[in-house]
């Protein structure tokens, strides 16, 4: 699914590359670049929540796999650490939990000397038809 996502016109706009989504588990790195900076020059608060939100999305895709399904966020929960100042971002998500079409996944958003910048949930809806 990762040339999928990189290809839609928001997330190919933010750079968005995903690295690894198997077994739950989901790694996402995103550069700092004129769309995903603010006016001082670090990474836009919308952009590290975008690289959250996206994160934990693929990490419930990676449960499923991809298919005809329906899916969207339901609900973000995050916690802004600093403003970022680095050239990249890394997010790691994994699902904590699912209950049928709904899926909780822990994302941390971090730097490559791994400090955390932000950290969150993500309750994400597949629709399958699975019960």
């Amino acid at each position: 699914m990762g040339p999928s996502v990189e290809a839609l016109p928001f997330t190919g706009a933010r750079q968005l590359r995903v690295e690894h989504m198997q077994e739950g588990h989901s790694r996402l790195v995103m550069p700092l670049g004129a769309a995903n900076a603010d006016l001082s020059g670090s990474f836009h608060e919308g952009a590290v929540l975008a690289l959250l939100d996206t994160t934990g999305a693929m990490a419930a895709w990676a449960v499923t796999g991809p298919g005809p399904f329906r899916a969207s966020t339901a609900a973000i929960e995050a916690q802004l650490l600093d403003s970022v100042m680095v050239s990249e971002l890394v997010a790691w998500g994994r699902v904590v939990h699912r209950d049928g079409s709904l899926f909780w996944s822990e994302v941390e958003v971090g730097d490559c000397d791994g400090f955390v910048h932000a950290r969150g949930t993500v309750l994400y809806r597949i629709v399958t038809g699975e019960k």
